[in-house]
């Protein structure tokens, strides 16, 4: 059973009116959409077809009883069920309401506790209805089979102890969604139709297509090795992307992506089902328009499980590939004036120290900088005091070829901040605890947000690593 929410369109002049009956049936679990008047309830159905019409009729505009049908005309093959608001009960009213297409009546001011009942009773109607399409047989935008239709002849070929052979196959329209974004829900509709004659075209009398919903089609071998039918998916995603299909007489290409399992003894339709739909993630996760077999899916899971075991993932890891590069150094004989003016422009909280071959010989720290700019100096002291005379030279230094598992196995048995990555004695770049711990977190969009005052200067357009600034 799909867990989707059902969806109610909420029409009403009253804006009022919108937000209290949106925010009552929120509370109980229902995706609301609102419009004020025909025409935005037109485009809101059209952008996602609704569950219920909820169309407050208190006004008596003649309009209103026509909105129903309208809004049922959009998606003919999913039943919408539609309650009237209405302050006016008499019978003639009701029963233009009942030829326009409408189901029930509310009376206002709305009794909030009447609303879910009726509400539950549409939903009943709803299943009621969709079970009846079920039954048919047939998929009403396409003329295909059902998805039952498919599960029942699938039941049959796998209670066949005599049968051999066999597959089924799922073909997924990539980005589909873009035809109805563009071109509307009858554009859409007869892509997925003229779709459905392409690849019913290429069914044999052994082969069963169906439709699955959406933009989704099945096709039930009864026989035939797996290699067969993969020269058969091929050859069919080949057919729907070559074919130009037009709409509103604009060419447009579609490519399909396909999953396919074979069938085996001791299936169920569940497994069967289960594996074709893995093979068919794979197959859109392979970058679309391609095959992809249970097989391969099986395959990927055990090479991906072989590539996850401990420290294999990042057995090739070097230290240069996590270090942050250094992009500046100091000179041990700068002054640190200089050094704390540079680091204050730039934000950094440390910068390698570098003597007159360009080797490494310590760290500076801007807080170490900022304490000695500070300090009071003592009487005859030097006035001029150098980056040499406050920066740490106990640093750890690490080869930038060092292995990712080594600075961990580091990291975790010192308390030290920091490393400097190194080649031939030269800093490459550092490497902080707080920056390899964080390599493990989930990024957000918002995660290098701030809440610190903006401002429109080229130091704003500075984005620190918040985990190692903090």
């Amino acid at each position: 059973m799909s867990a989707r929410p059902f969806t109610i369109l909420i029409v009403s002049p009253d804006r009022s009116t919108l937000r209290r009956l949106s925010r009552f049936v929120e509370a109980f679990g229902y995706d609301v959409r609102q419009a004020a008047d025909g025409a935005q309830a037109l485009a809101a159905a059209d952008a996602a077809h609704p569950d219920f019409l909820l169309l407050d009729a208190s006004s008596g505009e003649p309009a209103d009883l026509a909105l129903c049908r309208q809004i049922r005309k959009l998606a003919s093959h999913v039943y919408t069920y539609s309650l009237m608001l209405t302050a006016d009960a008499e019978v003639a009213r009701l029963t233009e309401a009942l030829e326009a297409g409408f189901d029930d009546f509310l009376a206002q001011p709305v009794v909030f506790g009447e609303l879910l009942s009726r509400l539950r009773a549409g939903a009943r109607v709803i299943e009621f209805e969709r079970r009846l399409a079920e039954q048919t047989g047939l998929d009403p935008v396409t003329g295909l089979p059902t998805r039952a239709a498919l599960l029942t002849r699938l039941h049959l070929r796998l209670e066949d102890k005599k049968g051999d052979g066999g597959w089924l196959a799922i073909l997924d329209l990539d980005y589909f969604s873009r035809v109805h974004t563009r071109h509307g829900r009858p554009a859409s509709e007869q892509v997925l139709r003229a779709m459905a004659d392409l690849v019913r075209g290429r069914c044999g009398n052994d082969t069963h297509l169906a439709a699955l919903g959406d933009d989704r089609v099945a096709v039930l071998a009864t026989t035939g090795p797996t290699e067969a039918a993969v020269a058969w998916a091929d050859q069919t995603l080949a057919t729907v992307g070559g074919h130009q299909f037009s709409v509103g007489g604009q060419p447009l290409k579609i490519t399909a992506s396909c999953g396919l399992t074979s069938l085996h003894p001791g299936d169920t339709v569940e497994t069967v089902l289960a594996r074709a739909e893995k093979a068919t993630q794979l197959a859109k996760g392979s970058g679309r328009g391609c095959v992809a077999t249970s097989q391969e899916v099986d395959r990927e899971t055990d090479q991906w499980a072989a590539m996850a075991a401990k420290g294999e993932l990042f057995a090739t890891t070097l230290a240069r590939d996590v270090m942050m590069p250094c992009a500046l150094f100091l000179h041990q004989d700068e002054s640190i004036d200089q050094a704390h003016a540079l680091m204050e422009l730039t934000r950094l909280t440390s910068i390698p120290v570098v003597d007159n071959d360009g080797k490494l010989v310590g760290v500076a720290n801007f807080d170490k900088l900022d304490a000695a700019r500070n300090k009071v100096k003592p009487r005859g002291a030097n006035s001029v005091k150098l980056v040499r005379h406050v920066m740490s030279t106990d640093v750890p230094k690490f080869d930038e070829q060092t292995p990712l598992s080594e600075l961990m196995e580091y990291f975790t048995g010192e308390s030290a901040p920091l490393a400097v990555v190194v080649r031939d004695r030269r800093p490459r770049g550092i490497v902080h605890c707080q920056g390899l711990a964080a390599l493990n977190e989930r990024l957000t969009a918002d995660h290098f947000h701030t809440t610190a005052p903006r401002h429109s200067t080229s130091e704003d357009l500075l984005v620190p690593d918040l985990a190692i600034a903090e």
